[in-house]
């Protein structure tokens, strides 16, 4: 049976086009002659371009695949009604409302659901108990406490809820029924690495004192439970409005499922590898910029064991006329830093596909493969290298104990960088790191 939905972006006043769902089960979107006749457009993806003719079932399933949650919500619903999980139009209609971010996705007969929000007005403060109480039912597994619900999922597999600082510092949820935005998400770590937390807060501060554009997040304790209370990169607060901004990761930029977040788990050319990155990057409002914070932040990752960095922990925003920029960097965890996780990188670094297996030619490859100048690279490389070795190692002096492991790992991966590149930089001694073994190859 054929299904229609509507879909609407926060801003539009009219929805910006209509996924559509066949008899034979394929989907197609098309943007409305509305949308693109706004002087305000801009494409809902990179993987769906602005234009008149309708887009068929691969870009189309990757995209809307997407913006379905990952939590409880999207099972009842698949339990309740008996819905296939790949049966993406079927659960949209019923979720659709709740998409991450700026979008939703509607029946026709509905009305658009998302608007700015009033900070004076449209908000219920939580008070402390209620606070507790929920970061308690989050670590605990239990089901919010009431009507409560999460008024805006996010993907992703850590226990999280979204909520609303207010100026007088307490948070608040969006009042039933009002579709304003909310401004920060309130995430805990996997309880197997309790010190998750404080060691996202600290990397993230760590990368913005290295002058990377980054979300801000601070780790706390509420109820015995460690929490990161993350501020959204996608929101706009000015007069007393929250407005949302449209983004997406680079899974749905690059017509890619959820499940391809990893090289590893495609082939190419549908896979996360570095050429599709910088495809990506090619499409920024400044592309040459794009490219050169791209390598800084993949330096970055690599310096302080972040090999998480997967294609939905990237994102762009999109705004009015076409503009499209790199959004803030985000989950920035030093996973290196304990045992259990896995050594393979998110993406290959040339054809390294561990640290063990990262050479200088490797490094240039990349720089090459993401667009990179072939004449500069080599510049680029050493320059963005020699800044980031040197302002952490600066900054490493004045870690806190806890960091140690942190500490230990930098100056592990710093001295391969170092001698790859055959930068002439000091380090200090420090204790070997020893969670996993193994240093990179220097041929």
């Amino acid at each position: 049976m054929t299904l229609i939905l509507n879909v609407w972006l926060e801003a539009s006043a009219e929805p910006i086009g209509r996924l559509v769902k066949a008899d034979d089960s394929s989907l197609a979107f098309a943007y409305t002659p509305e949308w693109l006749a706004n002087s305000a457009q801009h494409t809902l993806s990179l993987s769906l371009p602005l234009g008149d003719e309708p887009f068929g079932d691969v870009p189309v399933r990757a995209f809307f695949d997407n913006l379905l949650q990952e939590n409880n919500l999207l099972e009842t619903v698949i339990r309740r009604e008996g819905i296939d999980r790949g049966d993406i139009a079927a659960l949209l209609a019923h979720v659709g409302a709740d998409c991450a971010g700026a979008v939703s996705v509607l029946p026709l007969d509905h009305p658009p659901i998302k608007r700015p929000g009033r900070i004076q007005g449209d908000y219920d403060p939580l008070d402390e108990a209620t606070f507790a109480e929920i970061v308690d039912r989050l670590a605990t597994g239990r089901p919010l406490p009431g009507e409560l619900r999460d008024p805006s999922p996010v993907a992703g597999v850590r226990p999280k809820i979204s909520l609303t600082g207010l100026p007088d510092g307490r948070f608040a949820i969006p009042k039933p029924g009002s579709g304003a935005p909310t401004t920060h998400i309130l995430k805990l770590p996997d309880p197997q690495h309790r010190h998750e937390a404080r060691d996202e807060a600290f990397v993230t501060l760590l990368a913005a004192e290295c002058g990377f554009n980054v979300g801000s997040s601070v780790a706390s304790t509420i109820g015995g439970f460690d929490v990161l209370l993350i501020r959204r990169f996608d929101r706009h607060l000015e007069d007393g409005m929250v407005r949302r901004l449209h983004q997406e990761d680079f899974a749905q930029a690059a017509g890619l499922p959820a499940e391809l977040k990893y090289q590893r788990k495609g082939t190419p050319p549908r896979c996360f590898d570095a050429a599709t990155i910088g495809r990506i990057l090619e499409a920024t409002d400044r592309p040459a910029q794009s490219r050169e914070t791209f390598l800084r932040m993949t330096l970055f990752n690599l310096l302080v064991g972040n090999n998480d960095n997967h294609a939905k922990n990237n994102a762009l925003l999109h705004g009015p006329g076409g503009s499209i920029t790199l959004a803030p960097f985000y989950d920035l965890v030093p996973v290196q830093t304990v045992a259990g996780f896995r050594e393979d990188f998110a993406f290959h670094i040339g054809d390294a596909k561990v640290p063990a297996e990262l050479t200088r030619s490797d490094l240039l490859t990349f720089c090459q493969t993401i667009g990179l100048p072939p004449q500069g690279a080599e510049k680029i490389l050493a320059r963005a290298s020699r800044n980031l070795v040197e302002r952490i190692e600066t900054l490493s002096a004045n870690f806190s104990a806890d960091m140690g492991a942190l500490d230990r790992l930098f100056g592990e991966t710093a001295g391969e960088l170092v001698l790859l590149l055959g930068l002439d930089i000091e380090l200090r001694e420090r204790d070997a790191h020893v969670v996993s073994g193994g240093g990179w190859a220097l041929s």
